[in-house]
């Protein structure tokens, strides 16, 4: 009798990783908890890998080196989406590491068509992405740490200058202090003075960061390509770049647009269909940047895409003309991409003329 398939659920942890396997009928053949450790995993099921159809695992921290680490052993591995597959695992009543691995071997065998697959980056696109959003999460922390800053001055009569740089905020909280002892007789440098430490080291990283990410924009030849596209900066390039890593992978450049949740929300019952707002589902970081990049376009760009991007806005909102800039410019640059097309924004390019006639 002919040995069956296996297909084999893996619910991963930092420390340890539940493994249940099932045959093609949905059986369980067996269930262990061992090390989050390919090497571990591979001596337990080596006797068994030639019947091993699909290894499943949910997307997040732990999975992306043990997906590399079984791939490279010869393991066909799929990550799925964690939040479609938190969805198929909520059926279970009781949720156990043991469960979750069951009914990941489940959506390994069953359910591929409804829980998507995510895509595991190379090591070095996963590095530009991890450098991206550190940036980001410094920015933000940079944001509240100002911010607390300037509610001090403010609700002391004071007011803290806009700065670009940690020298000129520096300068500004420095002069600020001088105003508020010498008027108000009020001295706050005991509650700035950490703050303001933190902000500049903070603002020193970030400055050293933007110039590093802005060479390697300079120096890619498909982000250097995206740079000359009005409001696209080296941010929201490498962003961009980071997010699709291979253009392959949408047949249409239009898919761009739903992988990146800036396509609406069309719901419908019976007779009744609604269109709601974009779905804003997949990166959200490279869309906050897209979207960014189109209001720049909007004000400064002479392109086609500007232009009908001015028009909409004179017929909806800005809102929503900004967002379908954002839509264009990114189904612009993967076409972009996949043809090795330069961007002239005087005779407009060919990807660009094609998508005002669509």
């Amino acid at each position: 009798m002919a040995a069956r398939t296996l297909w084999v659920g893996l619910d991963v942890g930092a420390d340890t990783m539940a493994v249940c396997a099932t045959d093609n009928r949905g059986t369980v053949e067996f269930e262990h908890l061992i090390p989050t450790n390919a090497a571990v995993f591979h001596q337990l099921m080596k006797a068994e890998k030639r019947r091993i159809k699909l290894i499943g695992l949910e997307s997040g921290a732990a999975a992306i080196p043990l997906t590399r680490s079984l791939r490279k052993m010869g393991y066909r591995v799929a990550v799925f989406d964690s939040r479609k597959t938190s969805k198929f695992l909520a059926i279970r009543k009781n949720k156990t590491d043991k469960n979750d691995a069951r009914g990941i071997a489940e959506i390994a065998r069953v359910g591929r068509v409804s829980v998507s697959e995510v895509r595991v980056k190379a090591p070095e696109c996963q590095q530009l992405r991890s450098m991206l959003v550190t940036r980001k999460k410094l920015v933000t922390l940079r944001t509240t740490v100002e911010n607390s800053m300037r509610s001090l001055f403010r609700l002391n009569g004071g007011r803290l200058k806009k700065s670009t740089t940690a020298a000129a905020l520096k300068a500004n909280v420095t002069n600020e202090l001088k105003i508020l002892r010498k008027l108000a007789k009020i001295d706050l440098t005991e509650d700035i003075g950490p703050l303001l430490g933190l902000s500049e080291m903070i603002r020193t990283h970030v400055e050293v960061l933007d110039k590093r990410l802005a060479q390697l924009a300079e120096d890619h030849p498909v982000c250097r390509n995206f740079l000359e596209i009005t409001g696209v900066g080296p941010i929201c390039a490498l962003s961009f770049y980071s997010a699709v890593e291979d253009p392959g992978r949408f047949k249409r450049s239009a898919d761009i647009g739903p992988f990146l949740g800036m396509t609406p929300v069309v719901r419908q019952s019976g007779q009744s269909t609604s269109r709601r707002p974009i779905s804003k589902m997949g990166d959200a970081m490279t869309r906050s940047y897209l979207v960014g990049a189109a209001l720049n376009h909007l004000r400064f760009g002479t392109s086609a895409i500007s232009v009908w991007g001015r028009g909409l806005r004179e017929r909806t909102s800005y809102r929503q003309a900004r967002v379908a800039v954002a839509r264009k410019l990114a189904v612009m640059m993967i076409a972009m991409w996949k043809s090795g097309e330069r961007y002239d924004p005087q005779r407009g390019s060919l990807q660009e003329e094609a998508l005002l006639k669509a």
